[in-house]
């Protein structure tokens, strides 16, 4: 479905087109991981009907108690990171603004774990700004929109439980792909 989102926006197969789902499949990932591991803290969390809701009417003093007992590698998002913000955002003007904004946040908030370096030690972030990529402005906004559609209707929360390394198969899966569209030079 995210391929499928990309390739109506003009960027089926190239370069850009990997670097959105990879991106976009990991702000997934991390936003579902980050909910599965705050409702084994919050029992609030865990008994509620939705988490999202209950995790956005937190204090913002009950949520850095939440992220002070999050184990090292879990996302610290905050209530407008989530998958849900952002869709609740979306017929808001300069969606397209909202979505990459949202991953610069994540990204500079999280960079102390979450980023990697260049051997000049340059710091590489976890997320970047996504619709750039989309050459027509215009369409910006409604590609923001569609990515987070796909995004709102699936969740890996039952793999955790699971232990299962779904992100490596993933990954193997792209790389495959975009290997035999690429002629064998990804």
């Amino acid at each position: 479905a995210l391929k499928a989102t990309c390739r109506d926006f003009g960027m089926g197969n190239d370069g850009n087109e990997y670097k959105v789902i990879t991106q976009v499949f990991l702000y997934k990932f991390r936003n579902d991981k980050f909910g599965y591991e705050a409702k084994k803290i919050s029992l609030k969390l865990k008994e509620s009907e939705s988490w999202e809701k209950s995790y956005s009417a937190m204090s913002d003093k009950e949520v850095d108690d939440l992220f002070d007992l999050l184990s090292p590698d879990v996302l610290r998002l905050r209530p407008e990171h989530l998958v849900s913000s952002l869709w609740n955002q979306q017929k808001k003007g300069d969606f397209d603004l909202i979505f990459d904004n949202t991953m610069i946040d994540i990204a500079d908030k999280n960079a102390a774990i979450f980023s990697t370096q260049t051997s000049n030690n340059t710091k590489i972030p976890l997320f970047e700004p996504l619709t750039p990529n989309v050459t027509d402005v215009a369409q910006r906004a409604p590609f923001a929109r569609a990515l987070i559609d796909k995004l709102v209707k699936f969740s890996f929360e039952e793999a955790f439980s699971k232990s299962y390394d779904f992100f490596a198969t993933v990954f193997e899966y792209l790389i495959k792909d975009y290997n035999t569209a690429g002629g064998g030079k990804y």
